[in-house]
């Protein structure tokens, strides 16, 4: 782990301030030193990264204690005289992108102190990119969701996980193949499920969610990164 004291402590806080780095550093790169090639890689190892810690890590985990849940039931779990017992899906998580060579996490610090000792850097560039510690961490702007497909009571259901950071909690709006986007719910307490059924006459959908902060009965702040599932499948 870094100890550098603007990147922040928590996973969720790290998406966050990969995503606004990999926005700001087309920006000040070049005026700063940064060649339009290791931009371009630099948001390749951020693409991944983000990535890593947005779905495959989660899922990983998630899938891992499932399964070993499933194999202690089967294995030491009472016997019920009933079989039929669904044995866990794996999750479903969006294709990666394409995968840079290890060491992203060394390469991006080695590239900040190499910003911070350009002639043209600023304290405001600093802050704009985000490598100069603040009371408020970047990691409160939006929420940042985590969604999966797990089995519910009556079929698949879409867990919707996210840390509230001090909030009252999240306005959730969801969109269903690439239609409108549509009020889905006030979440104060994490995960929220969308255990809507299929429409009917679809055997699968793609379900895409998005959440901003909800604050004293009022929606507030920019959208989180939309997030992607497939159900039905």
């Amino acid at each position: 782990m870094t100890s550098n004291s603007y990147f922040p402590p928590t996973q969720d806080g790290q998406i966050v301030w990969l995503s606004h780095y990999n926005l700001k550093l087309p920006i000040y790169g070049a005026n700063c030193g940064i060649s339009d090639q290791e931009i371009t890689d630099t948001q390749t190892d951020l693409d991944y990264y983000t990535w890593m810690l947005q779905h495959w890590h989660p899922s990983i985990q998630r899938d891992a204690k499932e399964s070993t849940a499933y194999k202690t039931m089967m294995v030491t779990g009472p016997n019920s005289g009933k079989g039929g017992i669904n044995y866990p899906q794996p999750s479903v998580f969006p294709e990666a992108p394409t995968a840079p060579a290890p060491g992203i996490q060394k390469r991006l610090f080695s590239q900040i102190i190499r910003i911070k000792a350009s002639t043209n850097y600023t304290e405001a560039i600093g802050h704009d990119l985000g490598v100069i510690a603040v009371a408020n961490n970047i990691e409160h702007l939006i929420p940042i969701p985590s969604i999966s497909v797990e089995r519910g009571e009556f079929g698949q259901r879409v867990a919707i996980n996210f840390n509230k950071y001090g909030h009252d909690g999240v306005w959730i709006e969801c969109r269903i193949n690439g239609g409108e986007w549509t009020f889905l719910a006030i979440d104060t307490l994490r995960p929220y499920y969308d255990e809507r059924p299929l429409a009917a006459g679809n055997t699968h959908e793609t379900r895409e969610y998005r959440l901003r902060w909800w604050d004293k009965s009022v929606a507030h702040g920019e959208w989180s990164t939309v997030q992607s599932i497939m159900l039905g499948v």
